[in-house]
C-alpha cells in the first residue's frame, strides 16, 4: 500500500501473467454505478485513490489498465485532475464485490482544448497503452485503450496504418515500463482493424506489428505501450519507471518492481498483491516471516496491554473491532524510532501487519508503523499546496536524486491529497509548538492522524513543519526516558 492519504485500498489482487489473458475483456458502457464525489487523494504512480462521496463515504478505488479518467470535457492523467474536484466517478465492483475499480469520470464539462493537448503530449511522452490479444510467429496483435474513440482516431489515425514503425514496449497493468531502450522492439504495422467502441476503455483500434523479436512479456493478455512513429522512445520519469536507469537507488520501497505482483508464480502463498487462490503463509516457531507473506491493514489503536502483549484495534472504513497479539519477534515504529508497546499512542491510526491465527483469523501482529514512520521509511515527505481552513492540499515527493549528469535534481511529486486538521491538531516546528496558521504554502510536513471511521472522517493529531523538525522528533524519541527517583 502507498503512503499517500490513502486510508485502503480495497482493491482487487493481481492477476499472475499467467492469468492476465482471462481479464482481458472490456467492461459494458452500462455496468458501471455512477457515484457523485469529490477527489481527495491521488496515488500518480500506481493509479490510485481515494473520493468523498456526497453521502460522505470515503471511496477508495483503483484503476484497471484500460481506465482513463475525465476532467473538463476530455481525458486526464491522474495528475491532471486537482484534488477538490468534484464528479461522477463510475465504479465497477473488484474481486470481492466492492466496488472499487474506476473505469472512467464525468465533470459534465465541455471540451477543453488546452486540457486535451495536455494529455496528448502526456501520452506521447510514454507511448499508446494497450494490451495484447494475440501473438503469432513474430507478430503480435494489440487493442488500444481510449476513453474517447474519435478523438483517439483524430489524434493517431494518421500513425495507426500499415507500413508506419513503433516501438513495443513491456509495460504492467499500472502502465508502467521498464526500460524503453531495452524492453521494446522495433515494430512495424502490418494490419489494422476496428473493434466496438461500446465498452470502457476501447479505443476502436486494434493493430498487428510484426517485431524481430519476441520477448517475454510480449504474452496475451499482458500491458505494452507504442511510441507511434516519430515519437521520442525514452524512459518514464524517475519514480514513474519501473527501473529508474541513470539515477541513483529508488529509496521509496514502495515505487520500485513490486515482484510479489509482478513475478506471483515466485510465491507458494497468497499475497496482497497476488495468488488468491493460494492459502496465506502460516507463520512458524523462530522463522522470520518472507516478504509480502503478511495482510496489511489499516486501523485505529484502541488497546495496548504491554504485559500481555495483546491489544485492540478499529479497522479502517469498517469500523470493526479486531483483537490482536504480538508475536515474539515483532517490530514497533513510532516517529521514526523503535518504541516499547506502551509507548505507542492509542486513538490515531497505524499500518498492521497480520498473519493467521490457528483458527485462520488475522489475529497475529508482526510489525506496526504510524504514518510519519511510515512515510520516513519511504524517503517521502509531503509539501503544503494550498491551505483551505481545515483542509490542507499536500502533494507527496521525493528526495533529491542524481541525474545522468551527476546533477541532483528533484523528482515530479508521486501523489497528492486533502488533509483535514482541526482545533485538536497539534503543530510542531523545530521544538516548539506552534499554532495551525503558522503552517504556510511550501513547508514540508510529516503527519500522524486518526483513522478514517464510519461517521469520522480522519483528522491530523500532530503535524511536524520542515525536515530539520522531522529529524529532531525522531532522535527525540530515540533516546531512552530519564526515569526519576
Amino acid at each position: 500500500m502507498r503512503l499517500l492519504c490513502v486510508l485502503l485500498f480495497a482493491s482487487a489482487l493481481s492477476l499472475p501473467a499467467a492469468d492476465a489473458a482471462k481479464a482481458m475483456e472490456f467492461p459494458s458502457l452500462n455496468d458501471a454505478k455512477r457515484i457523485h464525489g469529490e477527489l481527495m487523494s491521488v496515488d500518480f504512480i500506481l493509479r490510485k485513490g481515494e473520493f468523498r462521496a456526497d453521502d460522505g463515504k470515503l471511496m477508495p478505488f483503483s484503476m484497471p489498465p484500460y481506465a482513463i479518467m475525465k476532467y473538463k470535457g476530455v481525458e486526464a492523467d491522474l495528475r491532471e485532475v486537482p484534488l477538490g474536484t468534484k464528479m461522477t466517478f463510475l465504479m465497477l465492483p473488484d474481486a470481492e464485490g466492492k466496488l472499487t475499480r474506476l473505469v472512467t469520470t464525468d465533470d459534465g464539462q465541455p471540451t477543453d482544448a488546452a486540457q486535451l493537448k495536455k494529455f496528448r503530449e502526456f501520452t506521447e511522452k510514454r507511448g499508446v497503452a494497450g494490451w495484447i490479444d494475440k501473438t503469432q510467429g513474430n507478430t503480435v496483435t494489440v487493442t488500444f485503450f481510449s476513453g474517447d474513440p474519435a478523438a483517439f482516431q483524430a489524434a493517431y489515425g494518421e500513425l495507426l496504418v500499415v507500413g508506419k514503425s513503433g516501438k513495443l514496449c513491456v509495460a504492467n497493468d499500472e502502465l508502467r515500463t521498464w526500460n524503453p531502450g531495452v524492453d521494446g522492439e522495433g515494430s512495424s504495422i502490418t494490419e489494422v482493424n476496428k473493434v466496438p467502441t461500446d465498452y470502457f476503455g476501447s479505443s476502436g483500434v486494434q493493430v498487428t506489428l510484426k517485431v524481430s523479436n519476441m520477448l517475454e512479456g510480449f504474452r496475451r493478455g499482458r500491458i505494452v505501450r507504442v511510441f507511434l512513429a516519430g515519437w521520442k522512445v525514452q524512459d518514464q520519469f524517475y519514480g514513474e519507471s519501473l527501473m529508474g536507469y541513470g539515477f541513483g537507488r529508488m529509496l521509496n520501497q514502495e515505487l520500485v518492481e513490486n515482484v510479489a505482483k509482478e513475478y506471483a508464480e515466485q510465491f507458494p502463498f497468497r499475497t496482497d498483491f497476488s495468488n488468491a487462490q493460494m492459502p496465506w503463509y502460516q507463520l512458524k516457531d523462530e522463522v522470520k516471516p518472507p516478504p509480502f507473506s503478511e495482510h496489511v491493514v489499516y486501523g485505529q489503536l484502541v488497546e495496548a496491554d504491554a504485559k500481555t502483549g495483546g491489544g485492540k484495534f478499529i479497522t479502517e472504513l469498517t469500523g470493526e473491532e479486531l483483537n490482536f497479539t504480538l508475536i515474539k519477534h515483532h517490530t514497533l515504529k513510532y516517529l521514526g524510532a523503535d518504541p516499547q508497546f506502551a509507548q505507542l499512542p492509542t486513538g490515531q491510526r497505524y499500518r498492521f501487519h497480520l498473519y493467521q491465527d490457528a483458527k485462520g483469523d488475522f489475529t497475529r501482529v508482526s510489525f506496526i508503523s504510524d504514518d510519519f514512520s511510515h512515510a520516513s521509511s519511504n524517503a517521502s515527505t509531503a509539501r503544503a499546496t494550498a491551505i483551505h481552513g481545515g483542509r490542507i492540499h499536500v502533494a507527496w515527493q521525493l528526495p533529491l536524486v542524481k541525474d545522468y549528469n551527476g546533477d541532483m535534481q528533484r523528482p515530479q511529486d508521486i501523489g497528492s491529497c486533502i488533509v483535514l486538521v482541526n482545533d485538536a491538531t497539534r503543530v510542531w516546528k523545530a521544538d516548539q509548538q506552534v499554532k495551525l496558521a503558522d503552517l504556510k504554502a511550501g513547508d514540508v510536513l510529516l503527519f500522524n492522524r486518526t483513522a478514517e471511521l464510519p461517521g469520522k472522517p480522519s483528522t491530523c493529531t500532530d503535524l511536524w513543519i520542515g525536515e530539520e523538525t522531522h529529524k529532531l522528533v525522531t532522535e527525540k524519541q530515540r533516546k531512552p526516558a530519564v526515569v526519576k527517583k
